[in-house]
């Protein structure tokens, strides 16, 4: 079964739990094997993996009070190996604090504000643009690989919601995700009601900052939520 083009939203989610460690037993089994032979959910776990590592990183170590120590060394009998016990259950408490703070960073503290699915009519969904207004970001996603010429790139841009403007916001990815920073005048436009177009251009985006090739994709951008 090749889960891109379908199963996008699915692959993910468990993706998400993966990495976060709270996929268990025989669905991590199969998702482990999923994970070796399928490219696309191989860069989504990728995806998570460097997305909440930064916040294992932002967690401050606890220092828990001395007599609780003693509590515990005392109830577990444990002697001279007190120290080593001391360090393995400082580690499990900051991997389980990173752990809580990454579930509720997937389960809604970080969402995208805007997003758009650019595909053909009639088929599938061939890049995902998430928004990520408070982050200044923007993440362009490919589910499944996409043809181009050797020599061309797929650029994408923003449209104003008056048209005044058509701004770059980078060359796409032909498969996996590429994430972008933003300047002001990027998200301003993205949170304006825009509409989001795909050109074809030389290689590394157009030289001049605007389209000179032709537009293949236009498509809406919508609240996430």
């Amino acid at each position: 079964m090749q889960p891109e083009a379908r199963h996008a939203a699915l692959v993910d989610r468990l993706a998400a739990e993966y990495v976060l460690g709270t996929l268990r037993g025989p669905a991590r089994r199969r998702f482990e094997h999923w994970r070796a032979s399928h490219e696309f959910v191989a860069a989504r776990c990728s995806d998570w993996e460097r997305r909440l590592a930064g916040m294992a990183d932002a967690v401050p170590p606890v220092q828990p009070p001395r007599r609780l120590w003693l509590a515990i060394e005392h109830r577990l009998g444990l002697g001279g190996n007190a120290r080593l016990w001391r360090a393995v259950a400082s580690l499990a408490v900051l991997s389980l604090v990173g752990a809580l703070a990454a579930q509720l960073w997937h389960n809604g503290i970080v969402r995208p504000d805007e997003v758009a699915e650019i595909a053909a009519p009639g088929g599938a969904v061939q890049w995902r643009i998430e928004v990520y207004a408070s982050e200044h970001r923007l993440v362009m996603r490919a589910p499944s690989a996409t043809a181009k010429a050797a020599d061309r790139d797929f650029e994408l841009w923003v449209i104003t919601a008056d048209g005044s403007q058509v701004l770059s916001l980078g060359v796409m990815p032909v498969r996996g995700d590429r994430s972008a920073a933003l300047n002001a005048s990027q998200s301003r436009a993205l949170m304006a009601g825009a509409k989001v177009a795909v050109s074809i251009e030389p290689l590394g985006g157009s030289p001049t900052g605007v389209a000179t090739g032709p537009i293949v994709f236009v498509a809406p951008l919508r609240g996430a939520g």
